[in-house]
């Protein structure tokens, strides 16, 4: 089992909020649900650094914004796209 967990760092906010987190069965499935837990966080809480660990791998997420002031997620699969080694 593989831990995975998403935060977001709030506006005036020095540490991360570590709103969601979970396990999945290997890396690849807690990578996925950190994903639908980062993409659904990201609509409840709009534009704003948010950051997302799988296992010992972790990354910084900054969505974009389209033309339309709406909040561009279509990077979003491509957070974690593999397994790293430290």
């Amino acid at each position: 089992m593989e831990q995975w967990r998403v935060g977001v760092l709030r506006p005036g906010a020095e540490n991360v909020a570590w709103t969601d987190h979970g396990k999945g069965q290997d890396w690849d499935t807690a990578r996925d649900a950190a994903v639908e837990a980062l993409h659904a966080r990201v609509l409840a809480e709009g534009r704003q650094e948010f950051r997302v660990q799988v296992a010992g791998n972790e990354a910084y997420v900054f969505p974009g914004e389209t033309a339309d002031g709406e909040v561009e997620l279509t990077g979003i699969r491509d957070m974690l796209p593999e397994r790293y080694s430290r």
